[in-house]
């Protein structure tokens, strides 16, 4: 029996139309659906990309050209705030142990506590204070490049164990005389525990162990720090070491009183013929100097009221009534010496502030530049 043929559906042209437009629209749609993916992807992966690659790869600041990463900057801040939880812990546990009730722990709690305070305050500026730290760190590298000024890695060790108080060569201890029957016979004073090198080691491997996993902070960038802190150490003798060992100075002295009625009459008996000194020790009342005898000083170790008023008289001169934060003052200038050699207590501190001197100027400098946002500090957990 042969078979029917297949019956066909017939479409109309308007029905072929209508279909043709639907699946045209279908296209239409899923492309605008691709696009619409593909766009929210890019969005997430750029927000990815400048979250977790664009933002910490940018500089905080620039020294001369050279970058500092915000990277960077932001384990110095996790590492700085991880220091600081620590110290205030510590002196947390020192004050639970003492009583203010207890006589003479009074004074330890107060102090204690001003300590915490003073700790936790410093977190309020934290964020630019390590930005300043970092700063200075590049310009003191720059400069002690420019002046072959080098750190080795023994050197870095040294400090590393110096900060975390172990000695490789501790003194020996110094035999005291102590008296027997027979006469003195030399004793060694007893000698504090001091650390040894298993517990340098176990000290070290652990903090290092607690600063990666806390603040992500490697050992190198920790050692980096140590080597800094000698980088500056070095610059600041090499600084010091210019520092000029002769200034003008004048040899002064003074009779200090309370008020200006005061002043005016001692100045009157000066002018009437009485001795400057002698009057120094009876009226004065800045007793630390005998005669009023204030010695040899140069510009900066004064008050500014008194220093002008000392520098602009000469030998034998007397000065009217001058008025400081600590009284009135009646100056004579016994001797002037426009070269004059700095004793040394003067000299050092000139020494220690150079460094100080040099850093203000160089931050200030145009090839200091900071991109420093409250954006690229990180979020304290």
């Amino acid at each position: 029996m042969a078979k029917r043929p297949t019956q066909t559906e017939f479409l109309t042209k308007k029905q072929l139309s209508r279909r043709e437009q639907e699946q045209r629209q279908r296209r239409i749609l899923f492309v605008l659906l691709g696009m619409t993916a593909a766009a929210v992807i890019l969005v997430l992966a750029f927000g990815v990309y400048q979250e977790y690659i664009a933002k910490p790869a940018s500089p905080v600041a620039t020294v001369s050209g050279k970058s500092i990463p915000t990277r960077e900057y932001q384990v110095m801040v996790k590492y700085r705030r991880f220091e600081l939880a620590n110290q205030v812990s510590m002196l947390q546990s020192q004050l639970s142990t003492l009583d203010p009730t207890v006589e003479g722990q009074e004074f330890l709690v107060q102090y204690f506590q001003q300590q915490i305070q003073q700790l936790q305050t410093q977190n309020i500026s934290l964020a630019l204070d390590v930005l300043d730290d970092m700063i200075d760190n590049e310009l003191i590298r720059q400069e002690a490049a420019k002046r072959s000024i080098e750190v080795t890695a023994e050197e870095v060790q040294t400090e590393v164990e110096k900060v975390f108080g172990y000695e490789r060569n501790p003194p020996t201890p110094t035999p005291t005389p102590t008296m027997t029957a027979e006469g003195p016979t030399p004793t060694p004073e007893p000698t504090a525990q001091r650390m040894s090198r298993e517990q340098f080691d176990k000290n070290y491997s652990e903090y290092t162990l607690a600063l990666r996993r806390q603040v992500g902070m490697s050992e190198d960038a920790l050692r980096r720090l140590f080597e800094g802190d000698v980088y500056r150490r070095k610059l600041g003798e090499a600084i010091g070491a210019e520092v000029p060992t002769t200034e003008e100075q004048v040899h002064a002295r003074h009779i200090l009183v309370e008020t200006e009625d005061e002043a005016k009459k001692a100045l009157d008996r000066i002018n009437a013929g009485e001795d400057f000194a002698t009057l120094a020790n009876e009226l004065s009342v800045d007793t630390s100097s005998q005669d009023g005898d204030l010695g040899w000083f140069p510009r900066g170790q004064m008050v500014s009221e008194f220093e002008n008023a000392a520098f602009s008289l000469e030998p034998g001169q007397i000065s009217q009534a001058i008025s400081t934060t600590y009284g009135y003052h009646i100056i004579q200038v016994l001797e002037r010496d426009s070269n004059r050699l700095l004793d040394d207590y003067v000299l050092e501190q000139r020494k220690s502030s150079a460094m100080d001197t040099w850093l203000t100027e160089q931050r200030a400098a145009d090839t200091v530049k900071r991109f420093w946002s409250s954006d690229k500090v990180p979020v304290t957990k």
